[in-house]
């Protein structure tokens, strides 16, 4: 079972030589392109990566670069007598589908985990807040991701919608930040920065001490972020990307608003401040959706019955 190929790890011309059924979950788009781990909307990836890559524009030495690795490695996965592939949400499936790199191959969707038993609501989340420094009675607001202001993760958007909430009248909210944050932002609200987190226990506390989570993300196969906090009673405002409203099912476990819409997130923000009862509705739905959809023994389960189904299949071949 591979989950991370190419580069520096597994050259893909060797694969054909485990004369073993492979089974291989991709986590972004770069088993389906010629070598962009995140397309942006471009769709290149449908034709053998033909024309000129919007990341790479048009390289005076080797103009056809992006289709020669892209016919390259259709040619390697091709030699592979058994290979079945995993995407981690329908979007994810859906987009390898529209690829011409996989041709004939089976295609199965199944959910990353999450650690719910890591993952769950604080006891004592005021004790949380206050060792963060956080003003008893304000109202929340965490953003976290590995890079905050990566493109892709959208973190451009997170002053926009906070600055938006400020003139809507909004005073008592604050700000929790985690992750890398490459540059220096002011934000209209007071805010605490508990940097890059590596104790996952730490970081389950961060997302309980939360009342949401704001997820601004640009490019996503699901978004582990949005599993952590919903597992944590934390429910997510994002953006309808990738496989994100698989998770975030609008209106049930979290608000989910069109791509790049700075003032819907905002409102949907602002109806979550002012709208207790949905919160708690929200935060509760999301805890059962993490338990019965993605906890690790619902996808281990998954898992177990591919890899059974695939041996079968292959020794059949055999």
């Amino acid at each position: 079972h591979l989950h991370w190929i190419g580069g520096r790890t597994v050259d893909f011309s060797q694969l054909c030589h485990i004369r073993r059924p492979l089974v291989y979950t991709l986590h972004d788009m770069f088993a389906c392109t010629a070598g962009c781990h995140c397309t942006m909307d471009c769709g290149l990836f449908q034709d053998e990566c033909r024309g000129n890559c919007p990341q790479l524009g048009a390289p005076r030495l080797f103009r056809n670069i992006p289709a020669w690795l892209f016919s390259r490695k259709r040619r390697a996965f091709g030699r592979i007598p058994s290979l079945t592939l995993v995407t981690p949400s329908l979007w994810l499936k859906r987009e390898v589908e529209r690829s011409c790199m996989f041709p004939g191959r089976k295609i199965v969707q199944i959910y990353n985990p999450v650690d719910t038993d890591l993952f769950r609501p604080a006891e004592d989340r005021n004790a949380i807040r206050a060792g963060l420094g956080i003003p008893p009675g304000a109202f929340v607001i965490a953003c976290g991701a590995t890079g905050l202001f990566n493109p892709v993760k959208g973190g451009h958007f997170i002053p926009l919608v906070l600055e938006e909430l400020y003139r809507r009248g909004h005073r008592n909210l604050h700000l929790l930040l985690f992750g890398n944050q490459e540059k220096s932002v002011d934000y209209p609200f007071p805010s605490t920065n508990a940097g890059f987190i590596t104790d996952m226990n730490k970081l389950a506390g961060l997302y309980s001490a939360a009342d949401i989570f704001l997820n601004p993300t640009l490019q996503d196969v699901l978004s582990n972020v949005a599993l952590e906090s919903m597992a944590c009673k934390t429910p997510s405002v994002t953006f309808r990307t990738g496989g994100v409203p698989e998770a975030v099912l609008d209106g049930r476990t979290g608000l989910v608003a069109p791509q790049g819409d700075l003032n819907q997130m905002a409102a949907h923000c602002e109806r979550l401040i002012q709208d207790g009862k949905l919160l708690q509705t929200l935060a509760e739905e999301g805890r059962r959706h993490a338990e019965q959809t993605f906890s690790y023994p619902v996808i281990a389960a998954r898992h177990a019955a591919l890899y059974e189904e695939t041996l079968r299949e292959y020794r059949y071949e055999e």
